[in-house]
C-alpha cells in the first residue's frame, strides 16, 4: 500500500514501482491517480466463457462486466490496490457492489456523472474529482499536489496528441496505419506508464509515416458503438476486406478526444475537459453523437458505418432505430450488429460483414 506523505510528481523511473489502481470507464479521472502516484491499470475482463460471475450477477447483464467480475474472482486483479468505478449504467453499478462485497479490494470509490455540459455539470463534476482526490489522499495517507496533477495532465496531454498523429495516418488511401494496429496501441496504454507509451507511439509514428503503403484501395469503414477491448476483432473486420479508418469507441478514440485547459482551477478544467469530449451512449445527446459520427466519416473517407452493440447492454441498444435513421438519412451505408466483445460472437457474424464490404465495393 501506498504510504507517502507528499509524493514527488510522477518521473519515469518511479513507475515500475508504483502500486496499481484499477479503473473501467473513459471518464474517469486518470490525471488524479497518477498524481497520487498510483498506475492506473484499465480492467477489461476476458473474452472467455463465464465460469464464476454468473453466481452473483444475472447472467443477462453484458459480457464485460459479468467477465470483470469473473476474472476478479479468480484473483486476476489481486495485484491491485482498489478500483475506480464511474456512474455509468446500472450493470457497472452493479458490479461495483459485488465488487466490494465479494473482492476486498482495499480502495473502492465510485463516481457519479452528470450527463451535461451546463455549468452546474461542470460544477458537479469537479465535487466528484474533489471526492476522489480527497478519498485517495486519506486512504494511502497522501497529499497530492496541485503539480503533480498538472504534471500528469501534461503527459497525458502529449499521449492524446501522439495518438491523433498516428489516427492521421488512417486518413490516407490505403491507410499507412491498421485498425488493429492502432488498436492494439490503445490498449497499451492501459497497461503501461504515459511515459513509456509516448515513447513507443513516437517511433510507431515515425515507422509508419516513413512506410510507402503497398495494400489495394479497399471499403473504408468506421467502426462505432460499445467498447472493445479486444483488437483481434478490428484484425478480423478487416480480414473481411474492410479497412476500419476510424473507430468510435471509448477504448480507443473517445479515450484519446479531450483537450484540457490550462487555469487556475486544476479540478474544473479536468472537469469540463472529461464533460466535453466525445460522447458515449450514456450521456444520450444522440443528435451530436450522430453529426460527430458523420463528420468523422467524411473527414476519414469511410465509405459505411459498421455499429456494434454489446449484447444486453441497454444504453447502446435503446437508440439504435434513431442512430440508423440519421446516419442513413445523411447517406452513409449501415451495418449493425450485435455480440458479446468475443471473436467468436463476431465469426457467427462474418457472412454479414463479407456481404457488407461487398455492398460497399458496388
Amino acid at each position: 500500500m501506498v504510504s507517502k506523505k507528499n509524493p514527488a510528481e510522477p518521473k519515469e523511473k518511479t513507475l515500475t514501482g508504483m502500486s496499481r489502481m484499477g479503473w473501467f470507464c473513459s471518464y474517469t479521472p486518470l490525471e488524479i491517480i497518477h498524481a497520487a502516484l498510483l498506475f492506473p491499470v484499465r480492467i477489461t475482463g476476458h473474452s472467455d466463457p463465464i465460469i464464476k460471475a454468473d453466481s452473483f450477477m444475472h447472467p443477462n447483464m453484458c459480457q464485460y462486466v459479468r467477465s470483470c467480475l469473473d476474472t476478479a474472482l479468480a484473483g486476476g486483479y489481486d495485484h491491485l490496490e482498489g478500483a475506480v468505478f464511474v456512474n455509468s449504467c446500472d450493470a457497472m453499478r452493479r458490479l461495483h457492489d459485488a465488487w466490494r462485497k465479494y473482492i476486498s479490494p482495499g480502495f473502492t470509490f465510485i463516481m457519479d456523472l452528470p450527463k451535461g455540459r451546463s455549468d452546474a455539470d461542470y460544477g458537479y463534476f469537479r465535487n466528484e474529482l474533489l471526492k476522489l482526490k480527497n478519498a485517495l489522499e486519506k486512504h494511502f495517507s497522501i497529499e497530492i499536489t496541485e503539480g503533480a496533477i498538472k504534471q500528469a495532465i501534461n503527459v497525458m496531454g502529449e499521449s492524446r496528441s501522439l495518438y491523433h498523429k498516428l489516427s492521421d495516418l488512417q486518413k490516407e488511401n490505403p491507410p499507412l496505419i491498421t485498425g488493429k494496429e492502432l488498436m492494439q496501441l490503445a490498449s497499451l496504454y492501459f497497461t503501461v506508464g504515459p511515459y513509456t507509451w509516448n515513447k513507443t507511439a513516437e517511433a510507431l509514428f515515425k515507422q509508419k509515416n516513413d512506410a510507402k503503403p503497398t495494400a489495394v484501395n479497399r471499403p473504408r469503414i468506421l467502426l462505432s458503438g460499445s467498447p472493445i477491448h479486444n483488437p483481434d476483432i478490428i484484425g478480423f473486420i478487416e480480414e473481411c476486406g474492410m479497412d476500419v479508418v476510424y473507430e468510435d469507441m471509448c477504448t480507443g478514440s473517445r479515450f484519446f478526444d479531450m483537450i484540457v485547459e490550462n487555469t487556475a482551477d486544476t479540478l474544473l478544467d479536468l472537469s469540463r475537459a472529461y464533460l466535453d469530449k466525445s460522447p458515449c451512449s450514456r450521456m444520450l445527446m444522440i443528435k451530436e453523437r450522430t453529426k460527430n459520427i458523420v463528420d468523422l466519416a467524411n473527414e476519414f473517407g469511410a465509405h459505411g458505418i459498421i455499429h456494434h452493440s454489446l449484447k444486453f447492454c441497454d444504453t447502446y441498444l435503446y437508440d439504435v432505430p434513431q442512430l440508423k435513421r440519421h446516419l442513413t438519412e445523411s447517406g452513409l451505408k449501415v451495418l449493425l450488429v450485435e455480440g458479446d466483445c468475443t471473436l467468436g460472437s463476431f465469426g457467427q457474424l462474418k457472412t454479414r460483414i463479407e456481404a457488407f464490404a461487398e455492398v460497399l465495393n458496388d
